[in-house]
């Protein structure tokens, strides 16, 4: 069910805080963080917790390497592609 509130995404967050080993979990995760970072207000919190952008920043970053997702291909890019937008992603 897709996420339509901040408060939907910080209970999905919540709920798979324990991410580590489970694709579904960090999925479900990344899916929360993203939501909340297109979505955000300047500070938010939940019951005495306060997330600031940079700590979602950073837990994003950990989610996205876990699931692969910063991996050149795992967006479908192509040599023709990179040259097209002038990018040299995933070089090296």
């Amino acid at each position: 069910m897709p996420l339509s509130s901040i408060t939907d995404a910080l209970a999905q967050y919540n709920a798979n805080i324990p991410w580590f080993g489970s694709q579904a979990a960090a999925t479900a995760a990344l899916e929360a963080i993203q939501f909340l970072l297109i979505n955000r207000a300047q500070r938010m919190g939940d019951h005495g917790q306060d997330l600031n952008y940079e700590s979602l920043n950073t837990e994003k970053a950990a989610l996205e390497k876990f699931l692969g997702a910063t991996a050149p291909r795992a967006f479908g890019r192509s040599r023709v592609n990179r040259a097209r937008f002038g990018g040299t992603a995933g070089i090296g």
